[in-house]
């Protein structure tokens, strides 16, 4: 019997109040997001732990996890910061869960050195045109490969082996390092819509794993979207990666769904919405409630 992994969460909440999806402020949005994803995981898991912005803490602190508070660089391109803030921190296995991640069923993660969610099935898309931008900044790294040919859905990113953590979190601020210092370059890029980050962190460590001859343990199997989703709806796992979770009907059934399913937490966030503007307060016969 393996010993179960903690489980960490974070948010930085300046991206997302500095139009960081070109949607205006989903400050609100993503607060009810990531109460409800760090609910599901605590139906299941006993250390849990949210990693979380000045801002974020004061709409979560509340939540039954621990809820820890950091310092980050606000920069709302460079979103993933937060996440490595919180991975090096830790000093036992662990499991970070993006907050647009909802866990329905317990899931075993019982893996190896690495764990994350998924094989990527937009390579020639999404990765491999940055590549233009980062190839040239990057080839001095030992590790870094022109093109892998693959890269990794770092929706659930968990390690067994820290020494290996250590490595990939080097080799993210190297990384993020050459892209802030020629961000001025990558406008192009941005233009057509392109997400640095994604380079920044997933494809990063598909190049540090390849090196390493590191073969990740994945949540979900297949190599195509089809195959994927097959197999979360199968275990019970959703993910809503990119601009979908912020479709206005998604955004209704996940408010819906917290106030369905967790409606202490539900009122306890929205009390700390209200009280610091971010809603305003119900009324009810003309009276707020």
């Amino acid at each position: 019997m393996h010993n179960e992994p903690k489980i960490i969460f974070s948010l930085d909440a300046y991206p997302l109040v500095n139009n960081r999806w070109y949607m205006g402020n989903k400050l609100k949005e993503t607060i009810y997001m990531t109460a409800l994803s760090v609910l599901y995981a605590h139906l299941w898991y006993k250390d849990i732990e949210l990693f979380v912005d000045k801002t974020a803490y004061k709409f979560l602190y509340m939540l039954p996890c621990r809820v820890t508070k950091m310092n980050i660089e606000p920069d709302k391109e460079v979103w993933v910061r937060a996440k490595i803030h919180a991975i090096e921190r830790q000093n036992v296995p662990f499991v970070h869960l993006d907050n647009d991640v909802f866990i329905k069923k317990k899931i075993d993660f019982n893996f190896n050195k690495v764990l994350l969610e998924r094989r990527e099935g937009g390579y020639t898309i999404h990765y491999k045109p940055q590549l233009d931008f980062f190839n040239p900044l990057c080839s001095h790294m030992p590790y870094w490969n022109p093109d892998l040919g693959h890269s990794y859905s770092c929706g659930v990113l968990g390690f067994n082996e820290l020494s290996l953590r250590n490595k990939f979190v080097n080799a993210y601020y190297q990384v993020e390092r050459q892209y802030l210092e020629n961000r001025t370059d990558f406008t192009p890029f941005k233009i057509k819509g392109y997400e640095p980050c994604i380079v920044i962190e997933q494809y990063n460590l598909a190049c540090l794993l390849d090196h390493y001859r590191v073969k990740p343990n994945v949540v979900l199997r297949g190599y195509n979207v089809n195959q994927h989703a097959t197999n979360a709806k199968d275990i019970g796992y959703s993910h809503l990666f990119g601009l979908k979770k912020y479709h206005h009907k998604i955004e209704q059934e996940i408010e819906h769904r917290l106030y369905r399913i967790f409606p202490y937490w539900y009122a306890q966030v929205k009390i700390a919405l209200e009280k610091h503007k971010v809603i305003p307060k119900q009324q009810v016969n003309g009276n707020v409630a």
